[in-house]
């Protein structure tokens, strides 16, 4: 008897994983059709529009995040199939797409030690949108993102330093 209900739950455990698994597949078809309904999002202009490197490219975006609901859609959409096995990957999946580290090293998440403040801008907000709209974070608190991306934004300085270590390395061989 315990070993016919070992195996029955052992079938639901499988049956539930094939069931998350089409779920999956079908959220990815409904998010590559919604982008997709006036032309792809992933190699338009907009695309390269939010890898933003300094004030002017957020201001653009921020602009067209205020003001065009389709665009907004369309980058929490984008920004929500980068899901990683963790939060922090997550986070980092995220950052890396939207920003450089040269303008994240001019801000952080409250605006400490003469930074400007990330955490009032429009692209902080889709990536909260955009996280929260992945089955496995729906639920979670904005604490639980904002330990990642403040610990991402304090590290930008770090990995520029790093990347010009790495270069100058090079150089000399």
């Amino acid at each position: 008897m315990k070993h016919d209900l070992k195996n029955i739950q052992e079938s639901i455990d499988n049956l539930f994983a094939v069931q998350q698994q089409i779920l999956d597949k079908l959220n990815n078809i409904q998010v590559s059709e919604a982008l997709n309904f006036d032309g792809s999002f992933d190699n338009t202009a907009d695309d390269n529009m939010l890898h933003i490197n300094n004030d002017a490219d957020l201001d653009i975006v921020e602009d067209k995040l205020t003001k065009e609901h389709t665009f907004r859609n369309k980058v929490v959409l984008e920004l929500s199939r980068l899901t990683g096995s963790s939060m922090s990957e997550t986070v980092r999946k995220i950052m890396q797409k939207l920003f450089t580290d040269n303008f994240l090293a001019n801000y952080s998440y409250i605006g400490f030690k003469g930074k400007k403040q990330f955490s009032t801008l429009q692209t902080c907000r889709v990536i909260f949108e955009s996280i929260r709209k992945m089955r496995q974070y729906k639920d979670v608190s904005d604490i639980e993102i904002e330990k990642p991306l403040k610990n991402w934004m304090a590290q930008s300085s770090a990995r520029i330093k790093k990347t010009m270590e790495k270069s100058s390395i090079s150089d000399k061989s």
